[in-house]
């Protein structure tokens, strides 16, 4: 019992919620695939050393925002940092979730549910007000791409949370045919990663006023990933 009880522990984390072999391999294949591509890649990097001390607030945390389909090098670039990131409870975000975990990020669970997803956003909402700083992609996690939904919006208004922007863009890449049409650079490509200027929302946002705030998160965004493709096309 000993022994069957040390494998048993040894393929999950007690408290998370993957519980199997293929959740506790499959994170580490990724990690091991992910680290050696980061490694073959030259990466730059504008804007982070104005926006990343907002990030680190002692007050209040930040929401660091980007694209779904560009996180891969947000990822890499921020780990071991002590920020937090929100996955889905699916069998997908599970996997995803338990693959960020090897990088330091700490995952909050929500839903595309309705009652889960309230409820992982209250959560966040209290962790934002003592301090933690969220990595969050408002189109996720099943789109529209890049059409920012509610949840950034509410957060950065009632925490309140100044938001980061980050675009990533990389001289050669691939990009999957899922939704998002994921961003994977190819191995010694240059990568280069913008964070815009710090957004500040008003508090209290009002729902007949909400398109107009997501329209501000969606060109901030924009304009970060606008940048980092200039930066790159330049070499």
């Amino acid at each position: 019992m000993g022994l069957l009880k040390q494998l048993r522990e040894g393929f999950w984390t007690p408290g998370e919620p993957w519980r199997s072999v293929r959740s506790w391999a499959v994170p580490r294949f990724f990690e091991a695939w992910h680290s050696s591509l980061c490694c073959t890649l030259r990466v730059t990097t504008t804007g982070f050393s104005r926006g990343m001390p907002l990030a680190f607030d002692q007050e209040r945390g930040a929401l660091i925002v980007s694209w779904h389909d560009q996180t891969l090098l947000p990822q890499h670039l921020l780990r071991d940092l002590n920020l937090a990131g929100m996955f889905s409870t699916s069998r997908a975000g599970q996997l995803q979730g338990a693959f960020w975990a090897r990088y330091g990020w700490r995952p909050v669970w929500g839903s595309t549910k309705k009652r889960a997803g309230i409820m992982a956003l209250r959560e966040a909402l209290r962790l934002l007000r003592e301090g933690q700083t969220f990595a969050f992609t408002p189109d996720g996690p099943k789109g529209p791409r890049h059409e920012a939904r509610g949840g950034v919006v509410y957060l950065a208004s009632n925490a309140p949370a100044v938001i980061l922007p980050i675009g990533v863009a990389a001289s050669r890449a691939w990009k999957l045919r899922s939704w998002d049409r994921y961003l994977i650079p190819k191995p010694f490509s240059h990568v280069h990663l913008h964070m815009g200027a710090p957004l500040h929302l008003p508090p209290d946002i009002q729902k007949d006023e909400m398109s107009r705030y997501l329209k501000l998160v969606e060109d901030a965004i924009d304009a970060a990933e606008q940048e980092a493709e200039k930066r790159v096309s330049r070499t």
